[in-house]
Formats: C-alpha cells, sequence, structure tokens
C-alpha cells in the first residue's frame, strides 16, 4: 500500500504507535518518495518518505547505508533519528531538522563576488577531499547536497553515497570523475576559479595541482555535455520537475509546478487563450500573445503554418515549439538566462504533427536594440560585456543560436536573456559548431551599424 499525501498538515502514525506529523513538503516524487518538514515526539525533523511499493525499501536501504558511512568516517551529516517504516509498511527516515540551514548551491547564488565563491569552493573542495580519502563518493553530486547549519557543514542524500570502497582512498580516476561532476554543476563562466581552489583538495590528497587540472578540464567538459544532454532528455518526460500529458490528438508538457487551473485552461483551448491575449507579433509563421495573470504573466507563441505544402513539409518533423522547450533547459542548465519555460503543446494526428505552443514566462525588459540606443545610460558598458561573456559561454558549450538579431537579447539589471530558441543547436562537432558560430556572430554585430562605436568594441570583444 503506497501512502500519498494529498493535504497539509497531515499525520502519519508510524508502525512503532507514535505519530509523525508532516507539515509542508520539501520534495516530492509522486510514486517514489516525499520529503517534508514535520514534527515527531515534539521535535521539529526532516522526514523522508519511500513510498514505491516496489523499489522503496531497496532506497531505503541504500539511503541508511549511505547515512551510516559518512557517520563512521566522520563526516557531518543530520541526525537520523528514527528508521523504520509507516503503519501502512513504507519505509520512513526521520532526521533531527537543522537550524537555518543554506545549502551550498543557496550561498553560491548569494556570493557577491569572485572572492565569495572562491572561499565557498574552497571549503567544499575540502569536504570532498575527505569524502574521497575516506573512500566516500556522491553519485548524484550537486551543490544540494551540502547544507551550511550553525558553523557546520552537513553532507545529506545518503542514497547518492558509494560506500563500496569505505576506508580505501579512492584512486585517481574515479576522484577525477567526481571531481568533474562537482564542477560541472557550475556555470562555464567560473572555470576561471578551478586553478585558485584546486588545492584544497589535492593538498589533503597529497596530489600534484598542475597534473590534476590537465586531467580535470578535459573531463569537466565531457561531464558538463553528457549532463546537458541528460537533462534535456528529462525534460520531455515526466518527472518531479515536469508533467507529460499523451492524449489523442494533443501531447503536452509542463512545469509540475504551475497552477492547476492555469494549466488547465491552457491545455483545453490555447487558440482560445491567445484570443484574449496581447499581441505581440501577429505573422505569417508565429503569433505571439501575452497571458496578463496576477501570479505573473505568460508569452504564449504559437506557430502557424504558411500553406498547406509547408504544413505537409513540417508535420514529421519535431516543431520549432518542441525545440524550443528543449533548448531552454539546456539554458537552463547550462546557467544562462532565458525566460522560463512553463509548458510545450503539440498537436497530433498520429505521427504528425499539426500544430504547436510553446509558453514561458513574461520578462518585461527593453531587447538589446531598443536599450543601448538610449541616451545616457550609466550602465551600458556593464552589459555590453555580460553580452560578451553571454557569447563565451555558447562557444565554449557549443551552442549554436542560430538567429542573433538583437530583438533576441533581452537586458534586464543589465544581464542578457536570450529568447527565440527554435532555431538553436549544439554540435557535437566543433568544426562544425565554428563554421555555424560565424554566422550568429556576423549577424549580431550587424545589429550595430548605426552605433559603430559599439560595434567596433564586440568585433574585438566577442570571441572570433
Amino acid at each position: 500500500m503506497s501512502y500519498e499525501i494529498k493535504s497539509w498538515p497531515r499525520v502519519l502514525k508510524l508502525a512503532s504507535n507514535d505519530t509523525l506529523t508532516c507539515v509542508a513538503p520539501l520534495r516530492d516524487l509522486p510514486g517514489k518518495r516525499m520529503v517534508c518538514k514535520g514534527e515527531w515526539q515534539d521535535q521539529p525533523v526532516v522526514a523522508k518518505i519511500f513510498l514505491d511499493p516496489g523499489h522503496g525499501k531497496r532506497h531505503f536501504n541504500r539511503e541508511k547505508k549511505g547515512i551510516d558511512a559518512l557517520r563512521e568516517t566522520g563526516i557531518s551529516t543530520p541526525p537520523l533519528l528514527f528508521a523504520g517504516t509507516a503503519e501502512n509498511q513504507n519505509p520512513v527516515l526521520i532526521f533531527a531538522e537543522l537550524p537555518s540551514p543554506q545549502t551550498a548551491l543557496q550561498l553560491w547564488q548569494q556570493a557577491a563576488d569572485d572572492t565569495q565563491k572562491t572561499e565557498l569552493l574552497q571549503t567544499l573542495l575540502s569536504l570532498l577531499a575527505q569524502h574521497h580519502q575516506s573512500g566516500l563518493q556522491q553519485k548524484d553530486l550537486h551543490l544540494g547536497n551540502f547544507l551550511f547549519s550553525d558553523d557546520t557543514w552537513y553532507t545529506i542524500d545518503g542514497d547518492a553515497v558509494d560506500s563500496s570502497q569505505l576506508g580505501t582512498p579512492l584512486d585517481l580516476t574515479a576522484s577525477l570523475s567526481n571531481l568533474a561532476l562537482f564542477f560541472a554543476q557550475l556555470p562555464p563562466d567560473s572555470d576561471d576559479l578551478i586553478a585558485n581552489v584546486l588545492d584544497s583538495y589535492t593538498y589533503p590528497r597529497g596530489l600534484n595541482s598542475h597534473q590534476v587540472i590537465t586531467q580535470l578540464t578535459e573531463q569537466l567538459s565531457v561531464v558538463r555535455t553528457r549532463r546537458r544532454q541528460t537533462y534535456v532528455k528529462k525534460s520531455y518526460r515526466t518527472c518531479s520537475e515536469f508533467i507529460r500529458q499523451d492524449n489523442p490528438g494533443q501531447i503536452a508538457i509542463y512545469r509540475r509546478d504551475c497552477d492547476t487551473e492555469r494549466i488547465t485552461e491552457l491545455l483545453k483551448d490555447p487558440d482560445s487563450l491567445i484570443e484574449r491575449g496581447e499581441i505581440l507579433k501577429d505573422g505569417n509563421s508565429a503569433t505571439v500573445v501575452r497571458i496578463p495573470h496576477p501570479d505573473g504573466d505568460w508569452v504564449i507563441k504559437r506557430y502557424n503554418y504558411k500553406s498547406f505544402w509547408h504544413g505537409l513539409k513540417r508535420c514529421l518533423r519535431p516543431t520549432r515549439a518542441w525545440r524550443s522547450w528543449g533548448n531552454s533547459h539546456r539554458l537552463k542548465i547550462s546557467d544562462i538566462k532565458t525566460p522560463k519555460a512553463v509548458a510545450v503543446i503539440e498537436k497530433r494526428l498520429g505521427p504528425l504533427r499539426l500544430g504547436a505552443y510553446f509558453v514561458c514566462e513574461n520578462l518585461s525588459a527593453p531587447d538589446a536594440q531598443s536599450y543601448f540606443a538610449r541616451d545616457q545610460l550609466d550602465e551600458k558598458d556593464s552589459a555590453a560585456a555580460n553580452l560578451v561573456t553571454l557569447f563565451k559561454q555558447l562557444h565554449k558549450l557549443g551552442i549554436h543560436h542560430g538567429d542573433c538579431k538583437a530583438t533576441n537579447f533581452l537586458i534586464h539589471q543589465q544581464q542578457p536573456w536570450v529568447i527565440d530558441l527554435d532555431a538553436m543547436r549544439e554540435y557535437r562537432s566543433r568544426d562544425t559548431f565554428l563554421r555555424r558560430y560565424q554566422s550568429d556572430r556576423h549577424r549580431f554585430l550587424a545589429n550595430w551599424q548605426c552605433d559603430l562605436r559599439l560595434q567596433s568594441w564586440f568585433v574585438q570583444n566577442l570571441p572570433s
């Protein structure tokens, strides 16, 4: 019997005859596991409830084994208060709630400059060196698995801890692979920090930083590409972040955290919403509208067929909306700003794609052309430098935008946000990408023919 929490708070009776009060969800993987804040024996706790009737017990045992390994090696992890089952036999782990915890990811996002980022990375690498020297590695290593509370760093998510080599330091190959996974979580423009922080890992491990960084750089590119591709594929299926619905005549994918009423209205009749929206663009190939809402406006882009033959030619290929959805998440995982994708809808007739809609959050910001045309704008130099940084990121990752007109870059708080993603493509071949990149670069520079000073600056600073 599987236990799903539908309302909050909710009391869960344990097999030990006491109760766990689940107060608020922290993470929900429907049918698999639920992590929630709660109360147990008059103390604040965090509970992990394993819901999968087929694999829940295995994940429970793996989580507990990882926690025990962390404790055995002296690595701090939140105290485990209870390991057992609910009355309905769902496995349950209950941990003491740490006071005012912050994840390493939150601290990274709050870092004001490279100095603070460097200090954070040095601390985390020292902790990672302790893991590896003890024979432990996190298979799902990310910044959310480290918590800071009361001047102490804690490692969480025992399910991801591989303790098969407990007591034997990891060899160089395994260490580099795990290190590359760690650095792959960070945006590519942070790679310049690696050389400054690597000693925090190599010194306690007795390794040579110069030898390690060469091999690490090679592995990092591979891991980052694999991580990006995995996330894009994940965005097309039901998981903790997205819901996919395959119905006769329509396939839709949308964010799990969407308001139920809004998403239901969208899926039922997107054209009706478009008719009521504010038109931003009404062209032959696409209609773009803004849908106002108190909880945040949406932008819907409907891809139109220009003619019967145009539709026939495209109906067997992934739609531009479908590609926009994947590319939105390609940028997200790469820490490149783009308005958050909300949903994608494809109208289908068997294998034929008859129409498509891409929905994202609205960002009220001027495009780059309008932004740089303004007079007496003190932040222009900073915004221009940030645009160059964006192009360097795309260049490093091998991502070709495909339509680099200035209106496809919005400037918000001096930072560029990329839109119009349906022509974007990531290339495995570096030579092919470099040829495609030249067209992106040429098109972007053509935007500034009326501002030769700015154009000249971009010519000198954009990757060539």
